[in-house]
Parts: C-alpha cells; structure tokens; sequence
C-alpha cells in the first residue's frame, strides 16, 4: 500500500499548482462520507484515541489519535482515489 504524505504525492495531483491540487481535492474529498471505507476510516481513528486513552492515559490518547487520523486520511485517500479519480484529473462528470 502506497502513503501518500500530502496532495502532492498523489500522482493525478503531483504537477497541478498548489491551489489547483486543493481546488480538485476539496471538489472529490467532499463525497468520501457516501461509501462504508470512510465510516470504518473515521470508527478506527475514534477507536484507536479510545484505547490509547484508556491504556495509557491522555497522553497515549493524544498519540493514538494522531496515528488513528493519519490512517482516516490514508482510507479517504484510498476512496477518492478508488471512487472520484475522475475529479481529481478535471473531467467533469
């Protein structure tokens, strides 16, 4: 499975100008909520603070909650890319 550590790592986005990357993420990021990889994205994020918070006390639940909103981002990445690559390469559909 590839990271993709920002917009620009994503290839369809890699040689737009930066406002234009942001323009078309927003434009695909906006219908991630529709499909269940999203909502399991958003569950193990609240999951994993959950536990960290439980297990190791506030601090944990800080980091945990940083390693579960790295994993949404990468789901999010993943269904846009999988569902809307289309509005990221500017065809309108």
């Amino acid at each position: 499975m590839k990271i993709y550590w920002t917009l620009k790592s994503i290839p369809e986005l890699a040689d737009l100008p930066l406002w234009e990357r942001g323009r078309r993420w927003r434009r695909a990021y906006k219908s991630v909520y529709r499909h269940w990889e999203t909502w399991c994205g958003l569950a193990l994020c609240g999951g994993c603070a959950g536990v960290g918070a439980h297990v190791f006390g506030r601090v944990g639940g800080i980091l945990m909650a940083a390693l579960g909103g790295f994993l949404y981002g990468q789901i999010a990445t993943y269904v846009v890319l999988k569902y809307y690559r289309h509005r990221l390469c500017g065809e309108v559909r």
